[in-house]
Parts: C-alpha cells; sequence; structure tokens
C-alpha cells in the first residue's frame, strides 16, 4: 500500500439527511450564467437545511481567527513505531517522524500513515466549510505535500484517502499539485454544494484528473454524497444509491430515515476498510450503459481499495 495521507472523516459532525429543496428564483437573470445565478440562490437554503439537523448548531462567528498553522494538526506514524507524532510544514524533525525511504510497494505492510486533523474548520455550518475551510484545509496539506516532495520523497507514492467532505479535500489538494499525486481514494465524497443543487465544475471539486489514479467509492448518491462518476474507477454497490444493504429505514419516521442515510453514507468507509484485509474479497463487475440499459456480460472484475488492479470504468457490487 502506498503512503496513506487519511484527509480524515468528513465534517466530524455528519450530516444524516436531505429533502427535497424548492427555492423560489426572482430577479433578472440577463447577461449571467443561468447556472451560476440558480447555484447562489439554492445554496443558502439547502446549506441551512443541512445545518438545521447538526447538533450542537454550528458555529456561526470566529472563522477569521482561525490560523492554519495553529488549527490544523497532521499525525504521522510508522508501522515499526505505532504511536502518532504531529508534524508540520517545515518540522525539521520530519525524518525522525516518517520514514523517508520506504520504497514504493503498494502490498506491503511497512507503510507511512498521517491523519490530518481540520476539526476547528469543521465546526461551521456546511456553507462555510464547504467553501472556505475545505480549500483551506486542502492549501495547508499542499503546503505540507509540497515539502516533503522538494526533500525527501516522489508525490507518486502518496494517496490521499478521504471520507465525505475529506474526499472534496483530497481533491482539492490534488489540484493544486496537478499530475503529482499518485493515488486518491474517495469515499462517498460530499455532494452537496458540489455536484447538488448544481455541478460546480471539475475545477472546484473532486475530478478524475486530480491525481493519476481516483478510486471514488459511492453509497449515497445525489444525497449526502457525490453523484456524478468522476474517478479513474468508480465502486457502486446498489448502483451506488441509498440505501445500502445495511442500512434500509424501519419506518418512516424522520430519525429513523436520518440514521439510515448516515449508514449509507459511512458504508463507503466500512468496504474501504474490509477491503484492507487482502483476504477479503470485496469485488464488483464493470458495466456499460447502453440505451439506458446496464450490460455487464464479458466485462471484467476488479478489486474494491488498495488492492485494485486500476481497471478504468465503472464497477458495479
Amino acid at each position: 500500500m502506498d503512503q496513506l495521507f487519511g484527509v480524515l472523516c468528513s465534517m466530524c459532525k455528519v450530516l444524516v439527511v436531505v429533502v427535497a429543496l424548492l427555492c423560489g428564483i426572482v430577479g433578472d437573470a440577463r447577461g449571467a450564467d443561468l447556472q451560476e445565478v440558480l447555484g447562489v440562490l439554492t445554496e443558502g437554503p439547502l446549506a441551512r437545511l443541512f445545518d438545521s439537523f447538526i447538533n450542537p448548531p454550528p458555529r456561526t462567528t470566529g472563522f477569521e481567527t482561525l490560523v492554519p498553522q495553529r488549527d490544523i494538526r497532521l499525525h504521522c506514524t510508522k508501522t515499526s513505531e505505532p504511536r502518532f507524532q504531529e508534524v508540520f510544514f517545515g518540522d525539521i524533525n520530519v525524518r525522525d517522524k516518517i520514514d523517508f525511504s520506504l520504497p514504493y510497494l503498494r502490498h506491503v505492510k511497512n507503510t507511512n500513515y498521517c491523519l490530518l486533523d481540520w476539526r476547528p474548520y469543521a465546526e461551521f455550518g456546511y456553507q462555510i466549510t464547504a467553501r472556505q475551510s475545505a480549500p483551506q484545509v486542502a492549501n495547508y496539506l499542499f503546503g505540507f505535500l509540497q515539502g516533503i516532495s522538494l526533500l525527501y520523497y516522489p508525490l507518486e507514492n502518496v494517496s490521499l484517502i478521504g471520507f465525505s467532505m475529506g474526499g472534496q479535500i483530497a481533491g482539492l489538494t490534488g489540484k493544486l499539485l496537478p499530475g503529482r499525486i499518485g493515488t486518491i481514494y474517495a469515499l462517498d465524497p460530499a455532494g452537496p454544494l458540489f455536484s447538488h443543487p448544481f455541478d460546480i465544475g471539475p475545477t472546484r471539486r473532486l475530478a478524475g484528473t486530480d491525481a493519476k489514479y481516483v478510486q471514488v467509492i459511492y453509497t449515497s448518491r445525489y444525497t449526502v454524497g457525490f453523484g456524478p462518476l468522476v474517478g479513474t474507477q468508480n465502486f457502486l454497490p446498489n448502483e451506488g444509491y441509498h440505501p445500502q444493504a445495511p442500512c434500509k429505514p424501519k419506518d418512516d419516521g424522520l430519525g429513523e430515515l436520518s440514521n439510515a442515510l448516515r449508514c449509507s453514507h459511512q458504508h463507503a468507509v466500512k468496504l474501504f476498510t474490509d477491503s484492507l484485509d487482502p483476504a477479503n474479497l470485496i469485488v464488483g463487475q464493470k458495466c456499460k450503459i447502453v440505451l439506458k440499459i446496464r450490460v455487464c456480460l464479458f466485462q471484467p472484475k476488479d478489486r474494491l481499495g488498495i488492492y485494485a488492479k486500476r481497471t478504468p470504468g465503472n464497477f458495479y457490487l
């Protein structure tokens, strides 16, 4: 397995439900891009809808007081010394905390791991997190990776792993290092304000060009999760949609529905972590869509996770 930089979790407060949103459009949109106008008008209400389900309520003030060098923390370890130590951009002791001599071998256990802790930036409402926090965190991670690449380590040996908003942060980081990051594993990357209500475009959200290889696991498309199939290789249990098999709601109550959606969103993490055991085969079959019909006959199969053969395409589980 490559060097794994876990672009931690999601927002640390999982957003658990999406309902239909109707937004009246008022004003003259002549001379402006209609999609951009619609996005501006719907973005705020959609974000506030998400925030209403967060308990305790998200912070509304204080973002401007955050300092990336203080409020974003990077903790690294290596399997020979399984104790995380904090590292930072320009850390003169970084050689003692990460073993930069490790070869690029995907199937060995002797690997460096870093966890990115950006919780202070995740305490705000969804709109602030998506539009301001995610780019700030990506820029900080870019600085760290740029530093180690200049001194110690080729970036093609680096993997970024991100769940939910972390998947979008991984993509934004990759854009700052175009064509250099080896691998991104995006686990049900965040969708609202990225792919819906409108797709904001590949320059501002996860895209297949953000690394040499991008694997995306979709488990709640167009609800909490991202919608378009953008990876080099996409894995789609239940075609990528909620509810996933273990996550069907028992009744129509709002609490049960929100828990089921949370379960589907997090199912991508379970699939990925389960797949880390080489003996645990989670296999998808490549399919093509012909006249809106899924055709899988004579198509190849591949494993989900780090042991994939990296065959491009959409793989259904």
